[in-house]
């Protein structure tokens, strides 16, 4: 997830979006959605499963150990391999807990609905589509707002039937 400060203006009738633009006219709808992060339960049960096959893999391991030469080293790798995971099963744990929603804006045109700007602030989302409501309605309306964009995995667009497919670095 990396975050970027995009610029959304709307000057002489259209609305810009970083470098995407959008005619005021052709626009249908601006609405608000809401990504919300992995469910809490599903992320507890997810990290009750992870500790139990990590101390399923560790009681293995100690067994297969149990006939090295040296009983002590036996204990240790298997101790060693449960304290690393279970830390990592918790640094995971306390990192999904802690995620915060998303709010989208998405921009519905009569060709196709197109997310323009992520963000944790809901108010800002909200804010964002009351101005270009209103720079619809009111056609000397201009403004300019520097907003905090999350960008969240790859960005694949489809038109048509001649898919290239994803394409990296253009």
């Amino acid at each position: 997830m990396t975050r970027n400060v995009i610029t959304v203006s709307v000057s002489r009738r259209v609305l810009w979006v970083g470098g995407d633009a959008y005619p005021l006219q052709h626009i249908a709808r601006a609405r608000q959605l809401v990504w919300w992060p992995p469910k809490r339960s599903w992320t507890i049960i997810r990290f009750v499963r992870q500790v139990f096959a990590l101390a399923f893999a560790a009681t293995v391991l100690g067994a297969l150990l149990q006939n090295s030469t040296e009983p002590g080293q036996a204990a240790a790798v298997p101790g060693a391999l449960l304290v690393a995971g279970l830390a990592y099963c918790i640094y995971r744990l306390v990192t999904r807990l802690r995620q915060r929603p998303l709010y989208k804006l998405v921009i519905e045109t009569s060709n196709a609905s197109t997310t323009a700007v992520v963000s944790h602030d809901p108010r800002q989302i909200g804010q964002l589509i009351e101005m270009i409501m209103d720079a619809i309605d009111n056609p000397q309306a201009e403004f300019a707002v520097q907003v905090e964009n999350v960008h969240i995995g790859d960005r694949i667009n489809q038109y048509g039937n001649d898919n290239i497919g994803k394409q990296v670095g253009r």
